[in-house]
């Protein structure tokens, strides 16, 4: 019985050595990058899409 007890307290320092990665937060969207993704498939000028991406970029950093 002992045996067991002392096999089983490594195994679950293991598992929770193994778990302990944080949980990644998603990233909240910007009405900015929402915007440049929804539009990046439409048939646009290259200096307004540069824009929008510009815009998007930018409230990024805010």
């Amino acid at each position: 019985m002992n045996l067991i007890k002392y096999a089983f307290i490594p195994f679950l320092a293991l598992l929770s050595a193994c778990s302990s990665k944080p949980i990644e937060q998603p990233r909240q969207e910007t009405p900015e990058c929402m915007n440049y993704r929804g539009m990046m498939t439409a048939p646009m000028a290259p200096d307004a899409m540069q824009r929008l991406k510009a815009a998007c970029e930018q409230s990024q950093t805010r």
